[in-house]
């Protein structure tokens, strides 16, 4: 698999009297990124209506239709579940009359064949789907990376110690203690305005439309950072 490895080296450096020795702290980080592999998207169809039942209806057969045509595209059906079934009211006219109904549910969908993604969204769009609650392409090896993050930012936590304390004319010790923060950056549209994001996702179907296979929702690196601190005695 494909990966770009980065190493960004910050540090914080303090020292402090513990048992009479100082300590020496130092941090530096690594982020190694990766070509997604798989996608998660979360979907859902909204209708409304005056009528429950045929809201309610119309709602479940573009949810039936959704689940054909991912099942057609090669969707394992482990890959496709329901997240929930939501029925609310409100007034058309804000003055308690002309009661509507509202059926809002959705799936989420696991897609593994990232070259099928643009396709497979343009077709559950035009089936009905009109909510696009999130999309974040992953990797099934996050582990593995992970580990190599963590390798690279030790290393380059030691380097920068080494070279601090070299200029700054003292021996480093023994490690006494060492501390990780882990940040994984899954490449995912923003989707703080959801409503909005339903729109531009009917738009990318317009737009894919007109431009042909040139447009597309192309997937960015996943970014695995691990960040170290390391702290020495000072001899």
């Amino acid at each position: 698999m494909k990966r770009i490895i980065v190493c960004l080296i910050w540090g914080m450096i303090m020292t402090y009297n513990a048992v009479a020795n100082e300590i020496f702290s130092v941090s530096a980080d690594a982020i190694v990124r990766v070509a997604p592999d798989k996608v998660v998207l979360q979907i859902g169809a909204e209708t409304r209506g005056e009528k429950l039942t045929i809201v309610r209806q119309n709602n479940f057969d573009i949810i039936k239709n959704t689940i054909e045509i991912l099942k057609n595209n090669g969707i394992e059906e482990k890959h496709i579940g329901t997240d929930r079934v939501d029925i609310s009211t409100y007034y058309e006219d804000g003055r308690y009359q002309n009661l509507r109904f509202i059926v809002r549910q959705s799936l989420t969908i696991t897609i593994t064949s990232l070259s099928e993604y643009d396709k497979i969204l343009t077709e559950v769009v035009d089936a009905g789907i009109n909510r696009v609650y999130s999309i974040e392409f992953q990797t099934d090896e996050l582990k593995k990376h992970r580990y190599a993050a963590r390798s690279l930012a030790i290393a380059a936590t030691k380097e920068r110690a080494e070279f601090l304390a070299r200029e700054a004319g003292f021996k480093l010790g023994r490690i006494v203690n060492l501390r990780e923060t882990t940040n994984d950056f899954y490449w995912r549209p923003d989707t703080s305005d959801r409503g909005r994001m339903s729109q531009s996702m009917v738009q990318v179907q317009n737009d894919n439309e007109n431009m042909g296979e040139s447009a597309t929702l192309a997937p960015g690196m996943i970014s695995i950072r691990s960040i170290i601190t390391l702290h020495y005695l000072v001899e």
